[in-house]
């Protein structure tokens, strides 16, 4: 009878989409996700399955950091090709900008950063290789679910001025106000914002990149108000 109860509750256990990863199943993992959040799993993307691939040997790699990971990379996916508006501002650094998104980010937000290609690209099967994206390669993202953070956005430029991005690259932001997309490049040392979807809110971004030091974050939301877009 013990034996039998066991079984029940073993057929009755929820699916284990993070299990069925690291057994190299992603399938099975994407049924398994659907299966407890009621939302698909695109396992298709070259993304997904890059990251897949590597899950049975790294344990850090969770099915919900893959739905995250595609989230970045539909973000970057969708930054217009043409039609953007030209720019020609400077930041220092990308850990002002992103402790200027920190401070005015309104509601869940996220921001992505993709570069173009480079012949020095490795496989991105390789463990820790950038994941491939339409435009390139995915340098690095960060979210979060609430405001105030704690700082999500900061602590992903502080990682992008310890290893710069070569080439274009492309900076998506998103939250409740909109989306924007920042197309930048290094030069002598310095970010040049060459081009945004938005004239007007990639530059309000980049001025405040320029000031959030001297202000600090929570005068710097007072004055210009909360959101990436502000129209």
């Amino acid at each position: 009878m013990l034996a039998i109860l066991l079984l029940v509750l073993a057929c009755k256990s929820p699916p284990d989409p993070d299990a069925r990863l690291r057994a190299g199943d992603l399938e099975g993992a994407a049924v398994a996700w659907e299966a407890l959040h009621g939302s698909p799993l695109d396992v298709a993307h070259p993304a997904a399955v890059s990251l897949a691939a590597r899950a049975p040997r790294d344990p850090s790699i969770t099915a919900a950091l893959l739905v995250d990971t595609l989230e970045a990379v539909r973000l970057l996916e969708q930054a217009p090709v043409k039609r953007t508006e030209e720019l020609d501002l400077t930041f220092d650094r990308f850990t002002d900008l992103g402790a200027a998104l920190d401070a005015l980010a309104e509601g869940p937000a996220m921001v992505a950063v993709g570069r173009s290609e480079t012949f020095a690209d490795r496989d991105p099967y390789t463990t820790d290789a950038p994941l491939p994206w339409k435009g390139g390669r995915l340098v690095g993202f960060a979210l979060t679910p609430s405001i105030p953070p704690a700082g999500p956005f900061e602590a992903l430029g502080a990682a992008l001025d310890a290893n710069p991005p070569a080439k274009l690259v492309t900076v998506g932001v998103s939250d409740v106000s909109g989306i924007l997309y920042l197309n930048v490049e290094r030069r002598d040392g310095t970010w040049w914002a060459i081009s945004a979807s938005n004239g007007r809110a990639g530059a309000r971004l980049v001025l405040a990149a320029a000031s959030v030091r001297d202000y600090g974050g929570a005068t710097l939301r007072e004055r210009q108000g909360g959101g990436f877009v502000r129209r």
